[in-house]
């Protein structure tokens, strides 16, 4: 059983392995994706199975704010107008602590006929994106920092982007790449370049696998760069939205951990989605994993210490983070530097939380090295941060004595976590 109690969540730890089924709900990646290549989709396009969460919610609060005709249905989303048909306007568009809505909406907005304001909340705000507007300035974007230099706010106004090449920063985030590639097919053919490489790069292959789905041809040099020819459109009329990985991720983190076998509904095992690597690491301990049609069972064996680099799939390091406070030995976490720009400084609270179980942890700029053993039961606080309170929601079914503060942070990614792990 759990209860909350205020602003703090608790739950019973499992006194034996379990075997359980969860349902995955769709991936917010997708749906963001999908919602944003909808706008841009002559005719009536709906969306299946999407996710219904602070992030998804923004995007589409954002999206009708434009002036788009969106249905929402407990099982799809209808969306009935696409960007060109918008009104010459000032909008003033707020997205809260939704990255992925800034950053393809940032690059959307170029398109439209009308002056927009975007912001988000106070954290959101010192998030960089100056990597992305350096680009869409590039090609012909009037883009103003209305504040700090890099940062949002920004203002966009109506403009044409006429450039048929651009080279565009992506080491800060995959979004900025991911962002402007979801417009390429509007700007008359280009070719992009990315430069100092691409963070987490397997996000940028799921928005170019999106795209392919939805009819348009993207080809890739020898050099990285990508070129999308003119003349083409987005072509979906009806669109599923598959099970989030991410989501799993911890599902899968507590099987191991626990040696139980969980079966997750709502999943491709031949998705794209970055996150869908975790299962590697958690084979590589030694837990078995099944595939079945649309869905993946574990069968936890237990885990181990790891050496290993996660920029690929940053937001399951927190996750990796608290199975290493269990496992006896040194697990040496490497590319973290992205995790310093989210909705908190994570490294740094992942060191906090950790020395409150009584593991200590040591960092370097794109390191974090943890010191397993013994953990012991703590009262974790979560920043704010939706991936902290899932993370160590992981070390709740195993170690007894332990609270998570501000349990309701789920709510921007996967609202119905807690309901999903009272079925453990």
């Amino acid at each position: 059983m759990y209860f909350f109690e205020g602003n703090i969540f608790e739950v019973e730890a499992l006194k034996n392995p379990v075997t359980a089924t969860i349902e995955i709900p769709g991936s917010k990646s997708h749906t963001n994706r999908a919602l944003v290549m909808a706008a841009l989709t002559k005719g009536v396009v709906t969306l299946h199975n999407p996710l219904y969460s602070e992030d998804t919610e923004v995007m589409i609060s954002c999206l009708r704010t434009l002036g788009l005709q969106i249905e929402t249905a407990s099982d799809q989303i209808i969306v009935y107008d696409e960007i060109s048909t918008i009104p010459n306007k000032f909008s003033e568009l707020f997205v809260k602590d939704s990255g992925t809505t800034l950053r393809f909406l940032s690059a959307l907005l170029c398109l439209t006929s009308g002056t927009q304001v975007i912001k988000g909340n106070t954290r959101l705000n010192e998030r960089p994106i100056k990597g992305l507007i350096d680009a869409l300035r590039f090609l012909g974007a009037k883009i103003e920092y209305l504040e700090k230099e890099g940062q949002p706010p920004l203002k966009i106004h109506p403009s044409l982007c006429t450039k048929n090449e651009v080279s565009i920063d992506a080491s800060m985030s995959s979004q900025f790449l991911s962002a402007l590639l979801l417009i390429a097919p509007f700007l008359n053919g280009v070719t992009i370049h990315p430069i100092n490489g691409v963070l987490s790069k397997p996000y940028v292959d799921m928005t170019i696998h999106g795209m392919h789905e939805w009819g348009i041809e993207i080809s890739q040099g020898e050099k990285g760069e990508y070129f999308i020819p003119a003349g083409q459109s987005y072509q979906k009329k009806s669109y599923y939205i598959e099970g989030d990985y991410s989501s799993a991720g911890y599902f899968f983190a507590i099987a191991a951990l626990t040696k139980s076998t969980i079966t997750l509904n709502n999943l491709n095992p031949s998705s794209v989605q970055a996150d869908r690597k975790f299962l590697d690491i958690l084979a590589s301990m030694g837990n078995k994993i099944t595939m079945h049609e649309q869905a993946i069972t574990i069968y936890g064996k237990g885990t181990i210490p790891l050496t290993i680099n996660m920029e690929d799939c940053p937001d399951q390091v927190q996750t990796l983070a608290v199975l290493a406070a269990f496992s006896k030995g040194i697990t040496k976490i490497s590319g973290v530097r992205s995790l310093r720009l989210k909705e908190t400084e994570r490294v740094q609270a992942l060191k906090n939380e950790l020395a409150k179980m009584g593991i200590h942890a040591e960092d370097t700029h794109d390191t974090l090295t943890i010191y397993g053993g013994e953990p012991r039961g703590a009262t974790i606080d979560t920043y704010g941060d939706h991936r902290m309170a899932m993370a160590f929601a992981v070390a709740v079914k195993k170690l007894p004595g332990m609270k998570i503060c501000h349990p309701e942070v789920v709510n921007k990614t996967f609202p119905t976590f807690w309901d999903q792990l009272q079925l453990l």
